[in-house]
């Protein structure tokens, strides 16, 4: 009876962490956090789950939590700047969803994970649609989060629903479905950082996808042609006018001295020039998490006003002004542990592990560019979900007795 109810526990782990975000975020996080919960009393009473304490995810994750502890801990004035580093807690506790899914057993496999995220993305691309063309709103997405946050986790999403063709590879155009759901999504949402993010995710994703699965040379063909066909997409949307959504996002070059002619890229290139003069103020251990973007704020040049936000929408800015130095190791380390944990599995879903601890950093990093990702409730937990399922689908075929 408890296997029953922990398989179909999982199952809802499942759900909740790849189909819900896009179209009920709140619910997905409380009831992804539930499975963590419940997963890390699995690690503490059985024995098999906890072999996913051994996966480099978890232990690059920890580690980066650590280095920002120490940090935080240097500048704390109260315990409540300590406790603050429980905003990033998925990061910390994904080893125990991870143990809950480790319950599927031979059920977990690449093409469930991509059902459920294409099954999600559709979800998003569904309601940025009707939000548009049927209840009339600005963007896309707005009905059920913020249009960005929004974009960004439909975007991960559709790529995460790439990972299916590592075992259906006949089912392919299926699953090709997430990325084409994903911008839909991104178009009616009206959100430049996913749209810019898409690209380099599009030819990094389906290039990793090409050199896994097809001999070198015709990988390197179809590379060389989807260059080619990207090339010629983006100069007809910059033709086309749609240059306005890339155009000021360009200009970041202008970083240190320079604006643009938008409001918002102009906001978050004041925001940029902030954090890097709160950095240099405190070049090692940052200012800490509670208060961070007013102290960042404060060091802003005379004629550069911009309104407070909760972050500095740069995920770099977030950690070199909250923790520095260790800050920015904290980040490199959360980035590099999908990678890590991916190219480290060597069994029979090891193509699956590579692709998304490939193409998860990279979406992260790219959008974090220009929004905040890290520190967000809804993409921080997807992105410990990823974590959990690449190390749940490592774990296959290396159990221990129990």
């Amino acid at each position: 009876m408890l296997a029953r109810l922990l398989i179909l526990l999982a199952w809802a782990a499942l759900l909740a962490g790849l189909t819900l975000p896009s179209m009920a975020p709140g619910r997905a996080n409380i009831t992804t956090l539930v499975m963590m919960g419940i997963g890390l009393v699995l690690l503490a009473v059985q024995s098999r789950p906890r072999q996913v304490l051994a996966d480099w995810g978890v232990r690059l994750t920890l580690l980066a939590g650590a280095l920002l502890f120490v940090a935080l801990v240097a500048t704390a004035s109260s315990a409540m700047h300590l406790a603050a580093i429980l905003i990033l807690a998925p990061l910390w506790f994904f080893a125990g969803h991870s143990a809950l899914l480790t319950q599927l057993g031979e059920r977990l496999r690449p093409a469930v994970v991509g059902g459920f995220a294409i099954a999600g993305a559709g979800a998003g691309a569904a309601i940025a649609a009707a939000d548009v063309l049927i209840f009339g709103l600005a963007r896309g997405g707005g009905s059920v989060n913020n249009p960005i946050h929004f974009a960004d986790l439909t975007l991960m999403l559709g790529f995460v629903g790439l990972v299916g063709i590592t075992e259906k590879p006949k089912l392919s155009l299926f699953f090709m479905l997430g990325p084409v759901f994903a911008l839909v999504a991104i178009w009616f949402s009206g959100s430049r950082g996913p749209f810019l993010a898409f690209g380099p995710m599009l030819v990094v994703g389906g290039g990793m996808l090409a050199l896994l699965l097809l001999p070198t040379r015709r990988a390197l063909l179809l590379l060389a042609a989807g260059g080619v066909v990207l090339g010629i997409l983006s100069f007809a949307l910059i033709s086309s006018g749609a240059a306005g959504r890339l155009g000021d996002i360009a200009q970041i070059g202008t970083l240190l001295t320079g604006t643009t002619a938008d409001a918002s890229a102009n906001e978050r290139l004041h925001m940029l020039q902030s954090a890097l003069q709160a950095f240099w103020a405190s070049p090692i251990f940052g200012h800490g998490i509670l208060d961070y973007t007013d102290v960042a704020q404060s060091y802003a040049p005379p004629d550069m006003n911009y309104r407070s936000w909760g972050h500095l929408h740069n995920d770099v800015a977030d950690f070199a002004v909250i923790a520095g130095t260790l800050g920015l190791l904290s980040y490199v380390l959360l980035v590099l542990a999908p990678f890590a944990s991916g190219l480290a599995n060597k069994g029979r879903w090891r193509n699956a592990t590579i692709y998304l601890g490939t193409v998860t950093p990279l979406g992260y990093f790219a959008m974090g560019l220009t929004n905040a990702m890290f520190g967000v409730l809804a993409q921080t937990t997807l992105y410990a979900v990823i974590l959990s399922l690449i190390a749940a689908l490592s774990r296959q075929g290396k159990d221990l007795p129990a």
